[in-house]
């Protein structure tokens, strides 16, 4: 059995690196890929934080609908208890169990609020998972035992993230460390590939997907080194080392790709990143702001960190750094770029009459819009404030922010307390762009051309189109017809079907305890400091 579609995952990856690539030689695979198929710039989601923008991806649903709303949300939307994104969270059916239930086997490698993984007729490795964890957060249960038994060389560790080298390379590490630091993600993504060769031949699956995300956390620290727009005039031979040996990791994902089209050529293979990347260059301390507009107040044990923090997160479920009788707007966990408005009766007994809700936030948004400013230049800090409505319509939106905040430079704010709200990077740091890639190439796909933008939701009924499966009715996205040759669609025709089922997941003893794991990898990657 051969795949009849493959999810090929580059995490954060971005036209503008590897057009660069590709015009120096480096991606010849890619370069290829190009010219047999058709590529678009997709839209991720509001914000484009990776365990939102994948869930949208695998579930053709936006955030609102499939109830990953952030690394960490509030357990619903009466708590005031935060928990870790897991596919506990999820209320809309995967991409996955949608092949099942269509008689297709699925395989799923790498992608994150898939722990614990869901049950399906296939093999599930979720991402963001420590070594110790991932035999029991796997499916089926026996999965990575048999992985250590058949798998040459196959080390469960280089399958999970290294706390230490990662956190090392964030707070700044030397140049022989970056070294060793990028041959770490070499090897592992090279792991994720060869798990995916042996399940695809031991139990192959007729849709497969693997998420390469090494492509983020090299963007997010070496961003100076990948952009070709900051390459500075006279390079030294330090800055060119650290590039070159950067280039080696895109070199290895094209040679994946390359013997990805090798094994299963005859399949559509899609290569799809859940969002682009681009340089912050500031830091917004937004809960400092706030005081300063009256709307929070600080409780006196608040830690008040230095001018120019870069930490944009001190303690993860510190929820006493407030006095809530004197707050009235707050953020919580800074990647998200959220504010929630305390509502008396909502999370807590304080708080501003439900009534005032709606002038309080028409209020606040002007505000953000017109006085959160640059204190050096007075221009707006803030680009967009989405209202939950606009970003997370659903059913889910009660538990969302109440505002979420795209930032000029598209960077995460910062939820420590300082003296000033606002403070420039010492050196620009790789952070999130709303548009990455979507890169198609199969049967009946066009050659060589290039479409308009397309959404994250878009992939799973396009994915079920491909293998020829019928797209439930209440997917958000659509089948990407302009994809494909006119004939094909004529010919094939997107086929709808019933309404999605409902969302289930495997709850395995223990696994709380993977929560603080999983937080630890986030300050490590620089989503929470």
């Amino acid at each position: 059995m051969s795949p009849r579609v493959v999810l090929f995952g580059l995490d954060g990856a971005t036209y503008d690196v590897l057009d660069d690539l590709i015009g120096r030689g480096l991606m010849p695979n890619l370069k290829k890929f190009y010219a047999e198929g058709v590529r678009a710039k997709m839209l991720s989601t509001v914000p484009p934080l990776t365990p939102l923008a994948w869930s949208s991806l695998v579930t053709g649903r936006s955030p609102g609908n499939h109830g990953v709303l952030g690394f960490m949300q509030y357990s619903e939307a009466s708590s005031e208890s935060i928990t870790v994104v897991s596919s506990r969270q999820f209320t809309a059916e995967t991409i996955w169990s949608m092949a099942n239930r269509q008689g297709m086997r699925a395989g799923s490698l790498n992608f994150v609020a898939h722990q614990p993984a869901p049950k399906i007729d296939g093999w599930v490795v979720p991402g963001w998972v420590s070594w110790r964890w991932m035999k029991r957060l796997s499916h089926p249960a026996d999965l990575i035992e048999r992985l250590k038994r058949e798998i040459p060389g196959f080390d469960v560790k280089s399958l999970a993230l290294d706390f230490d080298e990662e956190r090392k390379a964030v707070v700044g590490a030397p140049l022989d460390d970056y070294g060793s630091w990028i041959k770490l993600h070499l090897k592992r993504e090279r792991q994720w590939f060869e798990v995916l060769k042996h399940l695809q031949a031991r139990e192959p699956a007729e849709l497969v997907g693997v998420v390469f995300d090494g492509v983020d956390k090299l963007q997010h620290l070496l961003w100076p080194y990948l952009d070709p727009a900051l390459v500075p005039p006279d390079p030294t031979p330090e800055f060119l080392d650290i590039r070159k040996m950067s280039w080696e990791y895109f070199q290895l994902i094209d040679q994946l790709l390359g013997e990805t089209v090798a094994l299963y050529g005859d399949a559509t293979i899609l290569i799809c990143s859940d969002h682009g990347f681009t340089g912050s260059w500031e830091v917004l301390y937004i809960n400092t702001w706030l005081e300063k507009q009256g709307y929070l107040t600080w409780a006196p044990e608040a830690q008040q960190v230095e001018e120019g923090c870069q930490e944009l997160q001190g303690a993860y479920y510190d929820m006493h750094g407030f006095v809530w009788e004197g707050t009235s707007a707050y953020a919580v966990t800074p990647s998200s770029n959220g504010i929630f408005i305390n509502v008396k009766g909502k999370r807590r007994a304080s708080g501003i009459p439900p009534e005032q809700y709606e002038s309080l936030r028409r209020e606040l948004t002007h505000k953000l819009l017109t006085e959160c400013n640059d204190p050096n230049t007075g221009e707006p800090l803030i680009e967009r404030v989405y209202t939950r409505e606009e970003a997370f319509a659903g059913k889910n939106m009660e538990n969302a922010p109440d505002l979420t905040l795209a930032l000029r430079d598209k960077g995460f704010v910062s939820v420590r307390r300082t003296h000033s709200y606002h403070a420039p990077r010492p050196a620009v740091l790789g952070t999130h762009h709303p548009e990455g890639i979507l890169i198609a190439r199969g049967p009946g796909i066009r050659k060589g051309a290039c479409i308009n933008p397309v959404t994250l939701t878009d992939v799973t009924p396009t994915a079920l189109f491909a293998m020829g499966l019928e797209i439930p009715e209440d997917l958000e996205g659509r089948a990407l017809e302009e994809l494909y040759a006119p004939e094909y669609v004529a010919a094939r025709g997107p086929r709808r079907g019933a309404a999605t089922a409902e969302a289930t997941a495997v709850v395995a003893a223990g696994a709380q305890d993977e929560d603080a794991q999983i937080l630890e990898k986030m300050k490590a990657l620089g989503y929470l400091e």
